[in-house]
């Protein structure tokens, strides 16, 4: 069973998908599950909630999805140092996938898109790390128990 955060975390980005599309009007269906949804527009879209990077093995499942696959988790610092930790594993979860860090509470942008293949391509070993961590800053950071503050009240 989902936990609180991950509940909040997923009607959240359904909410801001579903408000991303307003205009263009392209998606078709969208389908909720537990810790995921999916959301058909000219190709299935699968989008995976895990509130608080632990475990690599949780997000290297993804790789059997072919088409586009998002991962969706907040913004904290060590959300943040597990992908910098675990970056080739995201990088090899290919070019179709894309993370999320997520902060609603934000006063900057609330979301930073991070899309590993991508990055990998255009960025030289160097100046990776300092090209994530100042794009970082774009989302203001939260902490565990804050988010566990604010959805328990």
């Amino acid at each position: 069973m989902a936990g609180k955060e991950t509940k909040f975390l997923k009607d959240w980005a359904v909410r801001y998908i579903k408000n991303k599309d307003i205009i263009t009007k392209k998606i078709t269906s969208l389908k909720e599950n537990e810790s995921d949804f999916t959301v058909v527009k000219e190709t299935e879209h699968k989008y995976f909630i895990i509130p608080f990077l632990k475990d690599i093995k949780e997000v290297t499942e993804f790789k059997k999805y072919e088409h586009g696959k998002t991962l969706i988790c907040f913004h904290t610092n060590d959300n943040f140092n597990f992908l910098i930790e675990n970056w080739n594993d995201f990088v090899g979860l290919g070019r179709h996938f894309v993370i999320y860090f997520v902060n609603p509470f934000s006063k900057l942008d609330r979301v930073l898109n991070i899309c590993p293949y991508t990055h990998q391509l255009i960025s030289d070993e160097e100046s990776l790390k300092l090209g994530l961590k100042t794009m970082s800053e774009t989302v203001e950071f939260t902490t565990e128990e804050e988010i566990k503050k604010i959805v328990s009240s």
